[in-house]
């Protein structure tokens, strides 16, 4: 239920004009067009008139929600037969504007995939056509200023952790109650996870609520944006003395438990770039410092230990070429939060984990 505050449909509407009013050349003009409306009828059809300084203009039909999830998104650019992907359809042929107060990245990103334009009322506009040519993007507010009261908002904390990773590296279909019993965690729990990944138009379910279909590269980036390798993990930075090639010969041998990843877990599934930083999770900083010879380090450090969140980072682990290194999709989330050349690393695993994925998931 949405928060009572939300502007109305005709608020969304001045808003948006006026926005696209400051963001337009001067030379330009935009303006919302209102049909005549029906005594019988609640609802008037409206349009966004754009017009060029040569004269030629273009009315884009506005659709107009007091609240979008991405899920919802998706399921309105259906029912309107605007189906993904949209190249084969020019800017031209679409027109239409979605509208609202408030558009989240994750439903920019469901509707931008269509070629439809967008416009929100902090100033979150995609605006495009061929005739006359015109493309405007600004960017408006990164939070909801109306947040509604859906029961779960973040992937923060080690539950929604271990939710997230079951998700992604489980091939569907499955049943709530079947996943959550693999990924040890409580239905409820699971379910709660699944609903908000279902609404952010990551996964898809059946009437009985099973999960048919996971896009489990937006999974892991959209968990990326509450989980964070060094915030979410204990972690302590380190200088390994000798080299990155003196650390992963020594744990080549040692029996305690650990799990490599980052960088070198992505290395040792596919080769990308010299190695320069190593990231381990292990049962106990301290000891593994030790046993590694690491010296702690603010500035310079290329060895991070950490003791994780979750034991979920031992699940599924490899070994290869006698490391161990986690599971493909915690290595993806802990580059895509980290420094540096980390996040491309991220994202050029995603691509390996998308080529391979039969090797990896279960």
């Amino acid at each position: 239920m949405a928060d009572k505050s939300r502007p109305p449909e005709t608020s969304i509407l001045r808003q948006v004009e006026q926005i696209l009013v400051d963001r337009l050349p001067p030379s330009w003009s935009a303006r919302i067009v209102r049909a005549p409306g029906r005594p019988s009828s609640r609802r008037r059809e409206s349009s966004l008139r754009i017009r060029a300084p040569d004269g030629e203009s273009i009315d884009l039909t506005l659709e107009v929600k007091r609240v979008l999830n991405p899920q919802d998104a998706s399921r309105l650019l259906d029912s309107l037969e605007i189906g993904a992907p949209a190249r084969a359809r020019s800017p031209e042929s679409i027109r239409l504007v979605i509208a609202a107060p408030y558009l989240g990245d994750r439903a920019r990103e469901v509707i931008a995939a269509r070629g439809v334009s967008y416009a929100d009322a902090t100033g979150n506009v995609r605006l495009l056509s061929e005739k006359p040519a015109m493309f405007v993007m600004t960017t408006g507010a990164d939070r909801d200023p109306w947040p509604d009261d859906q029961p779960l908002k973040s992937l923060r904390g080690r539950g929604a952790g271990r939710c997230v990773r079951a998700v992604v590296d489980f091939r569907p279909p499955y049943g709530v109650r079947e996943l959550a019993a693999r990924a040890e965690v409580s239905p409820a729990t699971l379910a709660r996870v699944i609903d908000l990944l279902a609404r952010d138009a990551l996964l898809t379910r059946d009437a009985r609520g099973g999960v048919t279909a996971v896009d489990w590269a937006g999974c892991l980036r959209r968990w990326s944006k509450d989980y964070e390798f060094t915030t979410s993990n204990r972690v302590t930075s380190f200088v390994a003395p000798r080299g990155l090639s003196d650390i992963t010969a020594k744990l080549a041998e040692v029996k305690w438990r650990y799990a490599a990843t980052g960088s070198i877990a992505a290395q040792a599934l596919s080769p990308i770039a010299p190695l320069r930083q190593a990231m381990l999770y292990v049962d106990d900083i301290d000891s593994a410092r030790r046993a590694l010879d690491a010296r702690e380090a603010d500035e310079g450090a290329n060895l991070l230990i950490a003791e994780p969140f979750d034991e979920v980072v031992y699940e599924r682990t490899t070994t290869v070429n006698g490391l161990s290194i986690v599971a493909p999709s915690q290595a993806a989330a802990d580059l895509l939060t980290g420094s540096g050349r980390m996040p491309s690393e991220g994202e050029e695993l995603l691509d390996w984990m998308k080529a391979n994925e039969r090797v990896w998931r279960r």
